[in-house]
């Protein structure tokens, strides 16, 4: 019985040429991301913001209007809507950066009030030196008060520069797309290039999806954690609400750290345990509310990609390119996916970046 089934079992074969292109291929990305990313970062911003504006350049055009004066339009009307949003909040921006002094006093007051309560209560535990803790603590934030302001200064200069670029970029590719488009379908051969403007095309759909619904998510989420704080009576409700649905377009971690800055706002700035109790519950709620019902009904079908890839993507992209990767590679790998799954050799890998739902569909 043993020898029957030794004869008839097939042999696999692995082609080490093979795996050394595909690891010579990763190992060759990777380093190009990492030394070619104050190039790549605004490129890959604006080829995800003109997704989401094409369909409206293109609205203006069938209106008569031409394409030059349609992207101008359009692109206008974005950057006024952002100077509008920056000019609102500013004012709210600028009282709680002032406060910077005020706040962590009383946010070493907490601590030492902590520190007494421990010492005192909890026997189990050895005595905290709170003496040495808070000059440490004072020495830290003395020292660094200076250092805040100047990375507050270079990373907004890097901001405003990559903004800056992503919008001219934007505008160049508006412009240039269809030269663009007919270029990528003559890299494959004559007959394929009718699929490749098929697969250019969904390309543009999943960031076009995915951008317009987390604009979508933001502005909800927005209102739904600025309308809590505000019930709750915790200043600067909209900043707060507004700053944590911002922070959760970086999956899984921003919607924490949005939560928690309001919450340690509350807890150096009201005497009652009740405001940071409330805004853990607020946020809590709203949380739960996004990663139930609106996340999975608003993103959620537009990327289809399984958590595992979704964590190390964001894992991958924090590692490569900080903040702005932890944004960009979820939609980059989804995009990908849709590449991959018009080539029968990349087949696989749209297959181990997909859903099982999508397996039990076909």
């Amino acid at each position: 019985m043993m020898l029957s089934i030794s004869k008839t079992k097939k042999i696999m074969n692995l082609s080490f040429k093979n795996l050394f292109y595909v690891l010579a291929t990763t190992i060759a990305t990777v380093i190009v991301l990492n030394y070619a990313q104050d190039v790549l970062i605004p490129v890959c911003f604006a080829v995800l913001f003109a997704f989401i504006l094409y369909p409206v350049v293109k609205w203006l055009k069938q209106k008569g209007i031409n394409k030059f004066l349609s992207i101008v339009l359009t692109m206008t009307g974005v950057i006024l809507i952002q100077a509008a949003v920056v000019f609102l909040f500013s004012s709210q921006i600028i009282d709680v950066a002032s406060q910077y002094s005020n706040l962590t006093g009383k946010l070493k007051e907490a601590l030492k009030a902590s520190l007494s309560f421990l010492n005192n209560k909890v026997q189990i535990i050895p005595d905290i030196r709170s003496t040495e803790l808070m000059e440490s603590l004072s020495s830290f934030f003395s020292d660094n008060g200076f250092l805040m302001i100047s990375d507050t200064v270079g990373v907004t200069s890097s901001f405003f520069s990559y903004l800056l670029l992503s919008i001219i970029y934007t505008f160049l590719i508006l412009l240039y797309s269809n030269h663009l488009t007919q270029a990528l379908s003559h890299l494959g051969l004559k007959k394929n290039r009718k699929m490749i403007r098929e697969m250019l095309k969904e390309v543009q759909q999943v960031g076009q999806k995915y951008l317009t619904g987390m604009s979508l998510l933001i502005l909800i989420l927005g209102l739904l954690n600025s309308i809590g704080l505000l019930l709750l009576g915790i200043e600067y409700s909209f900043l707060f609400g507004f700053l944590a649905a911002l922070l959760a377009v970086i999956p899984y971690v921003g919607s924490t750290i949005g939560g928690l800055i309001p919450t340690l706002y509350a807890f150096v700035t009201y005497d009652s345990y009740w405001y940071p109790l409330g805004v853990i519950a607020i946020f809590g709620l709203v949380q739960f509310l996004e990663g139930n019902f609106l996340s999975p009904k608003i993103v959620g079908g537009s990327l289809k990609i399984n958590p595992l890839f979704s964590i190390l993507s964001l894992i991958a992209g924090g590692f490569l390119w900080g903040v702005a990767g932890m944004i960009l590679f979820l939609p980059g790998v989804a995009m990908l996916k849709v590449v991959c799954s018009y080539f029968d050799n990349l087949k696989p890998i749209s297959v181990l970046f997909g859903h099982l739902d999508d397996d039990e569909n076909k």
